[in-house]
């Protein structure tokens, strides 16, 4: 049976034991972008080993000092963690792009970029 929340990750083949942060500070102090429009990030999750490991997710919520970002795993799994302002950067397009095409099974790449190479968008 699985634990919730997930506390491990599958990412490029690799399973990592992930420390899941908790917010800090009071709930008031919550502030969230608009479902459907969250910002792209690229995020450093704190490991238990004491390392780190970098995702593109979704930035969702934000306080004072953290930002909830949300993403997924290998599997599909939907993971979510509060990490320090300073763990956390936006995303370019073409950084998302080239991470989107890595994830996307190789023989349905053409479908989605046909000719063109990751992260070269058109403008």
């Amino acid at each position: 049976m699985p634990k919730y929340p997930p506390t491990s990750f599958l990412l490029e083949g690799v399973t990592y034991e992930f420390l899941s942060p908790e917010r800090v500070g009071p709930h008031e102090d919550i502030h969230s972008w608009e479902w459907g429009h969250y910002p792209k990030v690229h995020a450093h999750i704190p490991l238990n080993n004491g390392g780190t490991v970098p995702v593109y997710a979704n930035a969702t919520h934000w306080n004072k000092t953290q930002i909830s970002v949300q993403w997924y795993d290998d599997d599909k799994v939907s993971l979510t963690a509060w990490l320090p302002k300073s763990d956390v950067r936006p995303a370019t397009d073409s950084e998302w792009d080239i991470d989107e095409y890595n994830r996307c099974p190789e023989m349905l790449r053409v479908i989605q970029w046909g000719k063109r190479l990751p992260g070269f968008l058109p403008e």
